[in-house]
């Protein structure tokens, strides 16, 4: 195995078809997933192949401090941001104490300038998948692989991130990734490849003129895709249908139909036509709170009935059609046809 990563397997045993997933999930590692790793084995010391497999299947059960690379300023990182003191009981806490209290009552080590600790250390850490149901990529929404004069080779980076984007202190996928390429900004940078969650969209990289443009996009799709329509019920099986009847394949189309929902009447697949029909009923207004009244309303009627209103068009992930409400347009420019000459 070729991987850097590889000197952390030294003298464990493995197959062939395991040598090859190693080796593909150490290439498609972000540079935040890296630095995870390599703090988690300097935590759990595996001494088998199946142990550094559940810790490379268990990143996110691992948090990464920046910054923090002695006691001295793992204290000072722990009063600002996890253990806030009083401003009167500050003059009396020392932060190398701190740091050094904070380190022994987890499971945590310092790598390289940063200090990776893993989160409920009391409770073990999932069981390991088959090899065959993890990608051999982290969950991402969108990864972008930038390189720089400085390093050719490029880094990936994966959005959404857990943390606010470009906290110096907390920092996302992006400021790792202008760190292991030692560039300052997304101007010195080319993105060399794209990888989305989302099959549809595709040629990503020939829809954009600069790295920064195509960042800058991705940070807002990984926000999307975090949020989710803060919960809403069938959102993402919405926003896919929308794509589809759309024939959406570019990114910056995805995120505006994203933002415009609510311009499309939906109904998912597979859903059960009777509660549908009843929450879609409850959400135009046209119940009440009058029991007896409710259990007696055809709910399936009402949910055809809005299926063939709106006509609905058939997709994978569901049924849409626009309801007549204006697009707004505020990443991509709508395709209007040829204009007319007068």
């Amino acid at each position: 195995m070729k991987h850097r990563l590889s000197a952390l397997l030294n003298g464990m045993e493995m197959t062939r078809s395991e040598h090859d997933w190693l080796e593909q999930r150490f290439d498609n590692m972000t540079a935040k997933e890296e630095l995870l790793f390599r703090g988690a084995v300097g935590i759990e010391h595996p001494e088998a192949l199946q142990d550094a497999i559940q810790i490379l299947q268990s990143l996110e059960h691992y948090r990464l401090l920046y910054g923090a690379d002695d006691d001295v300023t793992l204290g000072r990182f722990v009063m600002e941001h996890i253990h806030s003191p009083t401003p009167a009981a500050r003059a009396y806490l020392d932060p190398e104490t701190v740091g050094a209290a904070y380190r022994e009552s987890g499971a945590g080590c310092y790598i390289g300038e940063h200090y990776v600790e893993r989160l409920s250390p009391d409770r073990p850490l999932p069981d390991v998948e088959p090899l065959g149901a993890q990608p051999p990529a982290g969950s991402y929404a969108i990864r972008i692989k930038l390189a720089s004069r400085n390093n050719m080779e490029g880094v990936w980076i994966g959005f959404p991130d857990t943390a606010e984007y470009m906290d110096p202190v907390l920092p996302d996928e992006l400021l790792l990734g202008l760190e292991a390429l030692n560039a300052e900004t997304l101007d010195q940078r080319i993105a060399v490849d794209v990888d989305c969650a989302l099959p549809q969209i595709t040629d990503i990289l020939t829809q954009y003129d600069s790295a920064h443009a195509l960042v800058r996009h991705a940070i807002d799709f990984g926000y999307v895709w975090a949020e989710q329509g803060q919960g809403e019920p069938y959102w993402m099986e919405k926003w896919q249908t929308v794509m589809e009847l759309e024939d959406c394949h570019r990114l910056d189309l995805a995120l505006d139909l994203a933002q415009n929902l609510h311009c499309y009447e939906f109904l998912p697949r597979g859903v059960d036509l009777a509660q549908y029909g009843m929450e879609l009923a409850r959400k135009d207004g046209i119940l009440g709170h009058d029991q007896l009244l409710d259990q007696c309303f055809d709910s399936v009627a009402y949910a055809q009935h809005h299926m063939a209103k709106y006509g609905l068009s058939a997709a994978d992930h569901g049924y849409a059609a626009r309801n007549g409400q204006e697009i707004l347009y505020e990443y991509s420019q709508p395709d209007r046809g040829p204009e007319m000459a007068i």
